[in-house]
């Protein structure tokens, strides 16, 4: 039920923004997003006898973002996010961040909370992603929350490196506040090394903006 909700909602926002853009005239902004992503999975021997060792279900890893804005001569935000994650079962996994997050004006220390379930099939892997975020604002003493649920479809192509995919996240505090909307494909470069490319185009309720976004990110699992 929770999850069906989750889904609902993302259906919602998706359509309620398409309305609002035939109602008004809207601003554009254009901004460049840039990622880099280093994890460790721990390793676990095959049995006490031997000294074979596979992949653990832990994992820990560090990430740190940029993002403008502005027509990308300002700096949006930007953050250094060390992390663990547990894979509990195939289709089931979980995560926690800590954040360092800064803005121009303020900086925020937030803890993050991800539930991640994937299907697969014939190359086609369908994901929700459901996050919880808590954040704290030292310089004015505030705390905040916000929920996050995404839904990703990647379909890997045969014998290629590509893996390319859609992918519609909201973000809700009792209402929504935004919807980000991303095209974009994976690229394996082998060695453990992938990069990924996007274009994600942006809503911000309550505000007559929207959000062009070209993105980088280059993953390294180690």
């Amino acid at each position: 039920m929770k999850h069906l909700l989750s889904f609902s909602l993302l259906v919602a926002a998706l359509l309620c923004p398409l309305v609002s853009i035939a109602q008004e005239e809207r601003e554009n902004d254009f901004g460049i997003w840039g990622s880099v992503d280093m994890s460790y999975t721990f390793k676990q021997r095959v049995n006490d006898s031997s000294d074979q060792k596979q992949a653990s279900r832990w994992s820990a890893g560090v990430r740190f973002e940029y993002r403008s804005k502005e027509l990308s001569h300002q700096t949006n935000l930007w953050f250094v996010r060390p992390y663990v994650g547990f894979r509990a079962t195939k289709w089931l996994r979980f995560a926690l961040y800590y954040d360092y997050f800064k803005k121009p004006t303020i900086y925020q220390h937030r803890i993050l909370f991800d539930a991640t379930e994937s299907l697969s099939r014939s190359g086609l892997t369908v994901s929700l992603r459901e996050r919880f975020i808590v954040a704290y604002a030292p310089e004015t003493d505030k705390w905040s929350w916000v929920l996050r649920p995404k839904l990703t479809a990647k379909y890997h192509i045969g014998d290629t490196r590509f893996s390319p995919y859609m992918a519609f996240e909201l973000y809700t505090n009792h209402h929504w506040t935004m919807m980000h909307n991303f095209v974009g494909t994976n690229i394996n470069l082998g060695k453990g090394s992938s990069l990924d490319l996007f274009y994600m185009f942006g809503l911000n309720n309550g505000t007559n903006r929207q959000d062009h976004i070209l993105g980088v990110g280059y993953g390294l699992k180690l």
